[in-house]
């Protein structure tokens, strides 16, 4: 489920959870990332992935626990980032312990540590680290090296995790990768782009986005505030006005104490804070988009493209969650020629390469009738969806591919249609010069020939060119 059914995979999987951890150290520290990806097989069927980051680096106190705990943090907050809880580093960290018996080995530093060096096993039965080996180890840049021993396909995983690198320059065109794969390849990737995204603010959660575990949570960290007080500060747009409303609404005292609410009254809370309309709509300040310029180019530096197209329809939102799709539609020989476009999945920034068949974003492109915008098997085309949102509904802790909703799926469809009619304009345009310029090349050949024809009856050696008046004759207007 968490991305290692097998070694194939394996590999793949921790490659993309280390390299996701340090995109999103990088944009915390609001640096251009600068990446570092070594693969080195160590033995049968035996290698490491070391993955080195220049981002804010981990506090020497929580290496430990942020390495060596399954679901250490709290979500407390609505934010657009690639991982979810730390769960998927500490899943390749637990694969690569089960498989070589091998702890974790983290280098970091933060801008106020020298750095410090650790090696780490998980205590599965007590969900806890324990630290084998811990020292103050100098370095001079902050950021983090994570490398991870593990068993696993290194030749069968090793195409998809260039194109996993590849399509990561596409989501975060202004990062710098470079991938050694046992010092007989070395790829340089990305840095399309010198603009930064802006920082992504994290919000309260919204009420109608909370469920009965986080409730439990806020509530333990606010036990001895009131009521009114507790859903002012807790969650965002809830205000004194609403909170009032709210509580008269659910007949509940204002000045009661949370923690005496007993475990039925939680759930009535909950549920009530999710169906309650009188909210406003979620704060879209915690998501940040690729954006159209940055997109654009990015797809261009990265495919041959010929034609590329860019919509966005603004922040939608599903279950209290804020989300945006941005989509470019693309045309250019890279692609597969299909009767449908290929797609590439994007979520949070993250490229979605596995079980693309079973999510509901290739359901949608399947929906749509792609005939009637001019596409057929002759023609090489792809689309670039990216989902970005607080929250992303994913099938299964492997992270591949999204699940049913509504409103993520309406959104998408009718950003799809929106690219499938630009497309057809494009094709209508391009059928129409084909025509002018097959045109153009009959009547170029006639004039050709009128012209030799002419200059021999005038007795005249050279044969003048007839460029210019073919030329002419098709800038005049249809209506002249």
């Amino acid at each position: 489920m968490a991305g290692f059914g097998n070694p194939t995979q394996a590999v793949y999987s921790t490659v993309r959870e280390l390299v996701e951890n340090s995109l999103d150290s990088c944009e915390d520290a609001q640096t251009y990332p600068i990446l570092d990806i070594e693969i080195k097989n160590v033995g049968p069927d035996t290698i490491t992935v070391t993955v080195s980051d220049n981002g804010t680096g981990v506090p020497p106190e929580q290496v430990p626990l942020a390495f060596g705990r399954v679901l250490y943090g709290s979500k407390y907050s609505q934010q657009q980032k690639r991982g979810t809880f730390g769960l998927g580093v500490t899943m390749a960290i637990l694969y690569g312990q089960i498989t070589t018996d091998s702890p974790v080995i983290i280098h970091s530093k933060t801008y106020k540590s020298k750095g410090h060096l650790y090696k780490i096993f998980v205590d599965v039965k007590n969900n806890r680290p324990l630290v084998e080996y811990e020292e103050e180890h100098h370095r001079d840049e902050t950021g983090t090296t994570v490398t991870i021993k593990l068993k696993g396909d290194l030749k069968r995983s090793q195409e998809r995790i260039i194109e996993y690198l590849r399509l990561s320059t596409v989501s975060t065109p202004h990062a710098k990768l470079t991938l050694r794969i046992d010092e007989e390849i070395q790829l340089d990737l990305g840095g399309w782009s010198d603009t930064l995204p802006s920082p992504i603010r994290p919000s309260k959660p919204h009420p109608r986005s909370v469920d009965m575990e986080v409730l439990r949570r806020l509530v333990q960290n606010n036990e001895k505030r009131s009521l009114d007080d507790f859903l002012c500060s807790s969650f965002q747009k809830i205000g004194p006005k609403t909170s009032t409303r709210f509580l008269r609404f659910m007949n509940l005292n204002p000045n009661c104490i949370v923690s005496e609410l007993n475990r039925d009254e939680l759930s009535q809370l909950a549920n009530a804070l999710r169906k309650y309309d009188g909210f406003e709509r979620p704060d879209s300040k915690c998501l940040s988009i690729i954006g159209k310029n940055e997109l654009l180019n990015a797809i261009k530096s990265v495919f041959n493209v010929k034609i590329a197209e860019y919509a966005s329809h603004g922040v939608s939102e599903w279950q209290g969650n804020p989300f945006v799709i941005e989509a470019v539609v693309a045309m250019g020989d890279d692609f597969p020629r299909s009767d449908i476009p290929t797609l590439y999945r994007f979520a949070n920034r993250v490229p979605l390469l596995y079980d693309s068949t079973d999510g509901v974003l290739t359901r949608t492109l399947k929906r749509v009738n792609w005939s009637r915008y001019g596409i057929n098997k002759s023609e090489p085309v792809a689309i670039f969806l990216h989902l970005c949102s607080s929250k992303i509904p994913f099938k299964a802790a492997g992270k591949q591919s999204l699940a049913s909703v509504s409103e993520i799926e309406q959104a998408a469809y009718q950003i799809i249609k929106e690219l499938g009619r630009k497309l057809g304009k494009i094709n209508s345009r391009y059928r129409r010069s084909a025509r002018e310029s097959k045109k153009m090349r009959e009547f170029s050949k006639s004039f050709r020939q009128i012209a030799r024809f002419s200059a021999a009856l005038a007795d005249i050696d050279e044969v003048p060119s007839v460029d210019n008046l073919v030329k002419k004759l098709f800038e005049v207007e249809p209506d002249e």
